[in-house]
């Protein structure tokens, strides 16, 4: 059987799809970190979303790479936008780094994947470009600003660094070496690679127990099918569809989005200026992918 694809009717809601999935990631840490150690649960979800995709792509009748360069360039992925990504926020935020700090920091990546994408993947960013993702990072600084009380210990925000540098490396790899290879075994192999890393560094370094109460059930289920699953899905094919630095800018949207949801979700407050930011980002977004721009 051929290479699996992933049916959309409507291409112009992937990104809508996206930013909705990835924002619940912050929110899962909040809910999740009281129970189990960040480690340890990367290294449960990580685990548990290779085996369910495993699953799929027997099902599926899904072609598995056939050289052992391309698995390489698979585990490169996965150590560098899962494991290191992912589990750089996580240790960030156990560690006291404030969460404003930490999305602020993260997003720096469309500005880290637009320098970048220039030199390895050779793309062009015009000026409207430029503008959009400048005015992206003052919306979503002015979305966090009341935030940014503190930043923990300094190996928290070392942490925090690593991980977006990480994170964008790991999309733009994605993007130039991994692209040619099936959807579900290519994610398969990624998160298999990642899990058994996190599985490692959990050994020796996180010594806090998980506590299966529901919370932590619901918590871990969502992560696996929505976050590992789900979301990662829909990046890769977003990755495949358009230029990485058009991609990454749909970032700018998690924290406006995100500040929503827990205006929702926990009583949180928007203040004036957390507003003003929310249309900045927007904007910037618009300016990045809109219907204007060169593609």
């Amino acid at each position: 059987m051929g290479r699996t694809t992933v049916a959309i009717n409507r291409p112009a809601l992937l990104p809508t799809v996206f930013v909705l999935l990835w924002c619940t990631g912050y929110l899962v840490v909040r809910i999740a970190m009281p129970d189990a150690g960040p480690v340890r649960f990367l290294a449960l979800r990580f685990g548990s979303a290779a085996a369910l995709l495993a699953i799929a792509a027997f099902v599926l009748r899904a072609p598995w790479a056939r050289r052992g360069i391309d698995y390489a360039h698979m585990a490169v992925v996965g150590l560098l936008l899962h494991g290191i990504g992912l589990g750089g926020v996580w240790v960030a935020l156990d560690l006291g780094v404030e969460t404003g700090v930490a999305a602020l920091v993260m997003g720096t990546q469309p500005l880290i994947t637009a320098g970048l994408a220039i030199g390895l993947v050779g793309e062009r960013i015009d000026r409207r470009a430029a503008a959009g993702l400048g005015l992206g990072f003052l919306g979503v600084t002015l979305v966090i600003h009341h935030k940014l009380a503190g930043v923990g210990e300094p190996a928290g925000l070392a942490a925090v660094v690593v991980a977006v540098i990480a994170m964008t490396l790991g999309m733009l790899y994605q993007k130039r070496r991994c692209a040619h290879i099936d959807l579900v075994t290519s994610t398969t192999v990624q998160l298999a690679f990642a899990g058994a890393a996190a599985f490692a560094v959990a050994w020796w370094i996180d010594d806090r127990a998980v506590e299966w109460t529901a919370r932590i059930v619901v918590t871990l289920g969502w992560s696996v099918l929505v976050l590992s699953i789900g979301a990662t899905l829909v990046l890769y094919v977003l990755l495949r569809r358009g230029d990485a630095s058009r991609v990454a800018s749909l970032l700018y949207l998690v924290p406006p989005v995100t500040a929503m949801m827990a205006w929702i979700g926990f009583g949180e407050t928007l203040a004036p200026l957390t507003i003003a930011g929310m249309v900045l980002a927007a904007a910037g977004v618009a300016l990045v992918t809109g219907p204007g721009a060169r593609r």
